[in-house]
């Protein structure tokens, strides 16, 4: 089964400033095609999104999006990352679908999915897509090992609910040492969710 996994981070008006993705043969865990690459017109001109209710120190605040940009550019430096009109990702993703016609897929694609919609970033171009966060729910909202594993993070919503998301699951997968997700496009979709991908796959709830 080959699957395309995206990921996005973006703008303080929803617009994709990163935009990272993986295309994976889940039947043999091979990795087919990435790309990460920040979007021209948007990482370059506009404010990345930051909560206004975080507190200073938090990764989401609005002080720590000048560290997260100066990381951005330092990728740039060391050719981790290009910039890329919404054309050329376009570009890639039908080379890939033409190549593989993945099935698509985000975490969480009802975020990200509208967030490409806009910036021009066709995903809607592939004819299947899923949302790994639903398969996820529907496999471990009520599964005990997964319960336990956050019970002993205090891994819950503020409703009691098992925390669901991609850093979360992904450490339960691939264990405590995992570091916490680096909230860059790419990285999380290779080294976090598409881990969650192989895990549900495996385990038949993602056909």
């Amino acid at each position: 089964m080959k699957i395309l996994i995206a990921d996005t981070e973006t703008t303080k008006d929803d617009y994709v400033a990163d935009f990272g993705a993986v295309v994976a043969d889940l039947s043999t865990g091979e990795i087919l095609d990435e790309i990460g690459t920040l979007v021209y017109g948007q990482f370059d001109e506009k404010e990345l999104w930051f909560n206004p209710r975080a507190k200073a120190d938090d990764f989401w605040s609005k002080q720590n999006t000048r560290s997260r940009r100066k990381k951005y550019r330092q990728r740039i430096e060391h050719g981790q990352r290009s910039i890329a009109a919404p054309a050329l990702i376009n570009i890639w993703l039908a080379k890939n679908l033409g190549r593989y016609n993945p099935v698509a897929s985000a975490y969480n694609i009802s975020f990200d999915g509208p967030k490409c919609d806009k910036t021009g970033i066709q995903l809607g171009m592939f004819p299947r897509h899923v949302c790994l966060l639903k398969l996820a729910r529907s496999y471990l909202a009520d599964h005990a090992p997964f319960i336990e594993h956050c019970e002993r993070h205090d891994a819950f919503t503020p409703t009691g609910r098992p925390r669901m998301t991609a850093d979360n699951v992904a450490r339960f997968i691939l264990g405590d040492s995992l570091d916490p997700e680096p909230h860059t496009a790419l990285e999380d979709a290779r080294d976090y969710e598409l881990p969650i991908a192989q895990f549900l796959f495996d385990k038949g709830i993602l056909k």
